[in-house]
């Protein structure tokens, strides 16, 4: 599958507030704003896709390690910045499948990897 940041932050925008209403309130927050700003380079996006296909290293730890957040997080942001990666992974790309492991970045202590892609996913300009 190819796929532009362009259209994964339409297909965000699009949907991540109908699919997460809990997180709704999420949408254009700071931490929103973060996850996007990841979505938006491609190399790092393309690490995070990378760790969680041959590492299975959740896409929430590996965002956190890359641009670490440095206050504690709000139970609403860690699982609402895990409801923006799962969108991505599963609403996106099409992964069919997830597993909860541990995570241990900032306050997050669980995260999800993603298995089971229709195909290799790869980000285009």
């Amino acid at each position: 599958m190819q796929i532009s940041v362009k259209e994964i932050e339409r297909q965000l925008y699009a949907g991540f507030g109908s699919k997460y209403k809990a997180f709704g309130g999420f949408i254009d927050t700071v931490y929103w704003s973060a996850c996007l700003s990841a979505v938006r380079d491609e190399v790092l996006l393309s690490h995070i896709i990378f760790c969680n296909d041959i590492m299975q290293i959740p896409p929430t730890h590996t965002f956190l390690r890359a641009r670490p957040i440095h206050t504690p997080l709000s139970e609403f942001d860690k699982r609402a910045i895990g409801a923006f990666w799962g969108y991505v992974f599963k609403f996106v790309f099409g992964y069919a499948h997830q597993k909860s492991v541990t995570a241990r970045v900032n306050t997050v202590r669980t995260a999800s990897y993603f298995s089971g892609p229709p195909g290799s996913v790869e980000i285009i300009k």
